[in-house]
């Protein structure tokens, strides 16, 4: 009974979770409302707050559940693209060009979600997290493939890598340049990375990256 219950209150948090998606990709925080959210997800605003108490709880574990399909996706094309060597298809994936495992259409909520950390911060630490998981698997990516970059270098370029992304998901995905460009940003990791293996000798711009301000 116990896990029945647990299993129902999943899927109502599921529902909840996708409504909360679609609701911010079509309209952004504009429209970020208990009330909205419970429309969209045909559930009552009641039920909807029974399980997210606040809106700070909701929009934090919709971080948890995008960051959850990512991963899901990823592991999935690599599995199936049988990749040794996993930088290129993250490249690929990441700045829009693995045509085969494409992301999810839900590019303007990571916009929706930034612009909702600047008043919180347990978003702004669950988007930290997040970023920072990713810039891990980048940076050990970057170590196996190119053996002459040191781990300074790795953990910079990691640093450009999740800042180019972030930034081209925003002009492709929520000002609607043409997804053309996904070409142009895929072409430039390459150049940014061949660059750093072509001056190793470079001096280290700042100690830590991925240091946060205390």
């Amino acid at each position: 009974m116990v896990s029945t219950r647990g299993g129902l209150a999943e899927e109502k948090k599921n529902q909840i979770l996708g409504a909360a998606t679609r609701l911010l990709t079509k309209s952004g925080l504009q429209s970020f409302s208990f009330e909205a959210v419970a429309k969209e997800a045909e559930l009552s605003r009641q039920l909807v707050r029974y399980y997210y108490p606040d809106l700070d709880s909701l929009i934090a574990d919709l971080c948890d559940h995008l960051g959850k399909g990512y991963q899901n996706l990823l592991v999935a094309g690599i599995v199936k693209v049988g990749q040794v060597e996993r930088l290129e298809f993250f490249k690929d994936f990441f700045f829009g060009m693995a045509a085969d495992h494409p992301m999810p259409d839900n590019l303007e909520v990571y916009d929706s979600l930034f612009s909702y950390a600047v008043g919180s911060e347990l978003l702004r630490e669950r988007l930290r997290a997040k970023y920072k998981t990713l810039a891990q698997v980048i940076m050990h990516e970057l170590a196996i493939v190119h053996t002459e970059l040191d781990g300074q270098a790795c953990e910079e370029l990691s640093f450009l890598f999740v800042s180019m992304m972030h930034a081209h998901w925003s002009f492709v995905a929520t000002l609607g340049f043409s997804k053309e460009h996904n070409q142009i940003t895929r072409s430039a990791i390459d150049r940014l990375i061949k660059s750093y293996i072509d001056d190793a000798s470079c001096t280290p711009s700042v100690e830590n990256p991925w240091a946060c301000e205390d």
